[in-house]
């Protein structure tokens, strides 16, 4: 039986953070590792109200932004430009023809509070959904059917709160 599309994009982020976390630990930058697409518009998640302290919660200025960029629907699709900080989020979904760039000192890091971390149902190939009943925790960067998608920049996403 395939796995979901969804299952897959997830499975498939998750192993490209880790192999450019490695890269970027290697090498002190992400860039050039694999020349990503120019946009057209480029945005900030500043503009959006995200405050990159390492305190502040940036969870509704992420999902904002996305909103924005899958509505506008650009030629071209439109890059989500993070700037240098701490940026502590909940769970966000991306959209098509975007690229997520971190720059250079910026973290996204995953908030432990878990009104951020909405329960979807369980897929029934892994985790809650077999071994114990009920819905899960949603993925830290996720989204569905997506195409032409990029994360990228001159950074690192940290997955544990310390």
């Amino acid at each position: 039986m395939a796995a979901p599309p969804l299952l897959l994009l997830v499975g498939a982020l998750a192993l490209l953070a880790q192999e450019q976390v490695a890269r970027c630990d290697a090498a002190a930058t992400c860039v050039g590792v694999a020349p990503a697409k120019r946009r057209p518009e480029v945005v900030s998640i500043a503009d959006f109200g995200g405050v990159g302290d390492g305190r502040t919660l940036n969870t509704w200025a992420f999902r904002k932004a996305v909103y924005r960029i899958q509505h506008r629907r650009r030629r071209g699709g439109t890059e989500l430009r993070v700037p240098a900080g701490t940026w502590v989020t909940g769970s966000f979904n991306l959209t098509s023809h975007m690229t997520l760039f971190l720059a250079r000192g910026a973290v996204l890091r995953a908030t432990r509070d878990a009104a951020g971390w909405p329960l979807v149902e369980p897929l029934p190939s892994y985790g809650r959904g077999r071994e114990l009943p009920g819905a899960r925790y949603a993925s830290f960067i996720g989204g569905d059917g997506l195409r032409d998608v990029v994360i990228t920049g001159e950074c690192r996403v940290a997955t544990v709160c310390s």
